[in-house]
């Protein structure tokens, strides 16, 4: 009877064995090599096929500076704290604030001071300036009568003299009150200016320094630096930040992509685990060194042009590093997506003109 399974032999056992997993080696390691030359390939050509950039997520971000010299007394605010416009801040004290403002009051008082004196002495001219042009007629009246009297020798010469005198007397008085009447009006408007400078100096200051309280001039969260109590700052140093509430983020694109990005296209943005979806906003004309971190050892030191990526980042923090992912040859492109909708318009607009006429 015939065997329905041939037995291998006992001496061929072994290299039958050794066969079978020579076969499973090569497979491991051609499958080795084709993921590594993947990952080289992908490494050396990636930015050239796929849109992959690294960016920052950043706010709209105001710097809150020392508009004066001063020590830091009582911060009221914490780091990420939300505030609002007008909020306090911190509060502070200067010495030469506090200076500045008392040497600008006494100088405004001195000013104010000149200033009605000389609006005083004004009116007091202008109204005795008209008697001494009544005086100096009357007296050229008098002096007139006193001459044809002269001349028929009915008045002596003493009183005549004395006509003259009051004549002169009175027109050097006209002309001492005119000459005072022009300085005086030459003059006051320049006081009064410097008054009014003074003033408004003065309460700009008061304003500014504003008791030495610090406020919030726009809506936001407040950076990681605070300033401790106690800190002595001069004029134009950082106090604190205030971050706004639109979030974008500043990628660095790769120099080396062969696609073109319009803006609108839909990218993904991801941190660690947390993924947001968001759109191009636009492809900036400028570029920038890339950040440390972003920098790769084996490659030199690279500059890149930067896109603005808008997206509704609530689960990131500020300043935050992020990957950008997108899709250009799957994913619709803006301008397909425009041209399918006046497409779309266009034969629902066939359909309504259709169905009218076949009213």
């Amino acid at each position: 009877m015939l065997k329905i399974h041939k037995r291998p032999r006992i001496d061929k056992l072994v290299s039958e064995q050794r066969v079978e997993s020579a076969s499973w080696g090569r497979r491991i390691y051609l499958a080795l090599l084709a993921v590594l030359a993947i990952f080289v390939l992908n490494y050396l050509f990636g930015d050239m096929l796929f849109l992959r950039a690294e960016g920052i997520l950043l706010t709209d971000r105001a710097i809150v500076a020392a508009d004066y010299p001063g020590r830091v007394v009582s911060v009221e605010v914490k780091e990420g704290q939300a505030v609002e416009k007008g909020d306090v801040l911190l509060r502070m004290e200067s010495a030469q604030m506090v200076r500045d403002i008392a040497e600008l009051t006494l100088r405004s008082a001195e000013v104010g001071e000149r200033n009605t004196e000389l609006k005083t002495k004004l009116a007091v001219v202008e109204a005795l300036l008209p008697i001494a042009e009544r005086h100096v007629k009357e007296s050229e009246t008098t002096l007139s009568d006193f001459d044809r009297l002269d001349n028929k020798g009915l008045i002596s010469s003493y009183r005549l003299t004395d006509a003259v005198n009051s004549k002169y007397q009175a027109a050097e008085r006209q002309a001492e009150l005119k000459s005072q009447a022009e300085l005086l009006r030459s003059q006051v408007p320049t006081v009064s200016a410097s008054f009014e400078r003074a003033n408004s100096a003065l309460s700009s200051l008061e304003r500014l320094y504003d008791g030495g309280v610090v406020r919030a001039f726009q809506a936001g969260i407040v950076g990681p630096r605070v300033p401790s109590p106690g800190r002595v700052v001069q004029f134009g140093d950082d106090l604190l930040e205030i971050h706004g509430t639109n979030t974008y983020v500043l990628a660095y694109l790769p120099n080396s992509y062969l696609f073109s990005i319009e803006p609108g296209e839909p990218v993904t943005v991801k941190a660690g685990s947390t993924t947001v979806q968001g759109h191009i906003e636009a492809v900036l004309p400028v570029a920038d060194a890339l950040p440390p971190e972003f920098q790769n050892m084996f490659r030199p030191r690279d500059r890149s042009r930067l896109m603005r990526i808008s997206l509704d980042a609530r689960d990131l923090a500020v300043s935050q590093k992020v990957s950008v992912r997108g899709c250009w040859w799957l994913c619709e492109r803006p301008a397909d997506s425009a041209r399918q909708a006046v497409q779309a318009r266009g034969e629902g607009d066939d359909a309504d003109g259709s169905d009218r006429r076949g009213d």
